[in-house]
């Protein structure tokens, strides 16, 4: 089999073109590992290159895991590439001293550790004005894998999706070739490549299932990796009409200072709610993985309970689910802090009183004992009416729906356990001006 009828027959350019990976003048990046899928990957490059007008840079990552094998397929890769005078770059990483570091395995750190060089390298070529492509050698039956691994592992949607064919500059040109085709191409053509042992160990989830189970799907239908394929297309299309529908949820609830409004939430479809809250929450962490589905269930669960929940997040991140809003914080406690200013002065009828909220003027005469700033302790209450009827200030904190991680950080001007102000909120009725004050203490705060 020629790489032309290879072409032809696995519908290669119809697939390419489909998904609009390669357009006329871009530079491909290709991860070239020297692998049988990475080598199959170089030569359909090559033989599209002149159709296309692509320039072709091969990058190789030495993760450095399997020693004088890893070394002999690092000098494989660059006699290839100079076999085919196509441009190489050969970076040795220490992937075993990364992973001990970070507490990934091997095989994710590997995989993080080569995404991230040929991003640097894209960016790189893009500042210098270049449109730059990454391809990538996933197959059809990578695909199954993944599918069968989200699905052993639990997971929600996006992880039934598969491996997308496009995503940003990421191009997988071969994800619709199953493994088979490409080993009758390379072993037709006698073309090398290199062969990493570790792919046999069944120590590795990916590779049981690899060697274990996609054999005895395949005995249960030939076209069974084709069927899985197809599968994630039809669920690509549901989860992408669903995160439409997410970020208008998202529009609809937003709040100032990247708050969410509980009700929107709590009332939408489960469906779309579930994939509104993961789209907010991953805007908070590095990646949306990071986001499990344990943490949104949990979430959904809370939505219809009254009161306040919180929800401890990656990160050393918190969801607060209050009486009205949800927000994420940071999980270390930020005492409020800030400047309390003081003025007495005589006052007559024609004052006008303050209207800022962090400026308040107390009836001097009404001052029992020296005034303390604090935050709230057992016993503390204040006036509500002018009667003098009194309430507790725990009560006035869930009354006013004031979130329960916030009561032990706001500020109060108390004297002894009467609470003069509720810093940010209310004043005490007993100590407001009236007709009968003679002199005035004027606090003003100023938060850091």
């Amino acid at each position: 089999m020629t790489i032309g009828s290879f072409l032809k027959k696995k519908k290669i350019r119809e697939y390419i073109d489909k998904y609009n990976m390669i357009n006329r003048g871009d530079r491909v990046i290709v991860g070239l590992s020297g692998g049988p899928d990475s080598v199959c990957l170089f030569f359909v490059l090559l033989a599209l290159s002149k159709e296309y007008d692509i320039s072709i840079l091969a990058i190789h990552v030495n993760h450095m895991i399997r020693g004088a094998d890893a070394d002999e397929d690092e000098e494989y890769v660059k006699q290839l590439c100079e076999s085919f005078q196509v441009p190489c770059k050969a970076i040795k990483i220490d992937v075993p001293a990364l992973a001990k570091k970070s507490g990934r395995s091997l095989e994710e750190e590997a995989r993080l550790v080569r995404y991230d060089i040929f991003e640097k390298e894209a960016i790189e070529l893009e500042a210098a004005g270049e449109t730059v492509k990454i391809a990538i050698a996933h197959n059809l039956n990578d695909n199954a894998e993944t599918v069968i691994f989200h699905m052993a592992r639990g997971s929600g949607l996006d992880g039934m999706c598969g491996i997308s064919p496009v995503r940003g500059r990421i191009i997988r040109p071969l994800l619709g070739v199953a493994k088979k085709d490409i080993m009758s191409f390379l072993e037709e053509n006698e073309l090398a490549y290199c062969v990493d042992a570790t792919n046999s160990e069944t120590i590795y989830d990916r590779n049981r299932i690899r060697h274990n189970i996609l054999p005895e799907l395949i005995e249960v239908n030939d076209k069974a990796l084709e069927h899985i394929s197809e599968m994630t297309e039809r669920l690509g299309e549901v989860a992408n009409y669903i995160s439409l529908e997410a970020r208008g949820l998202l529009q609809i609830a937003a709040l100032p200072d990247n708050k969410l409004r509980k009700r929107a939430i709590a009332t939408a479809p489960r469906v779309i709610a579930a994939q509104a809250v993961k789209e907010y929450l991953s805007g908070f962490m590095p990646h949306q993985k990071d986001v499990a589905a344990v943490h949104i269930d949990s979430i959904l669960d809370l939505l219809s309970s009254d009161g306040e929940r919180q929800i401890a997040l990656p990160y050393k991140k918190k969801l607060i689910i209050s009486y009205e809003e949800l927000y994420v914080e940071e999980d270390e406690d930020k005492k409020c802090q800030g400047t309390f200013n003081y003025r007495e002065f005589e006052y007559n009828g024609d004052m006008k009183y303050p209207k800022e909220i962090y400026t308040k003027w107390f009836d001097c005469d009404r001052i029992g004992t020296n005034i303390v700033i604090r935050t709230r302790s057992e016993g503390d209450y204040l006036c509500i009416d002018s009667a003098g009827n009194r309430k507790s200030i725990q009560d006035y904190f869930v009354d006013e729906k004031i979130p329960r991680h916030l009561r032990d950080q706001i500020p109060l001007v108390c004297d002894g356990n009467h609470v003069m102000w509720v810093v940010g909120h209310r004043v005490s009725e007993y100590y407001k001006i009236t007709s009968d004050t003679k002199r005035v203490l004027e606090i003003n705060y100023t938060e850091e």
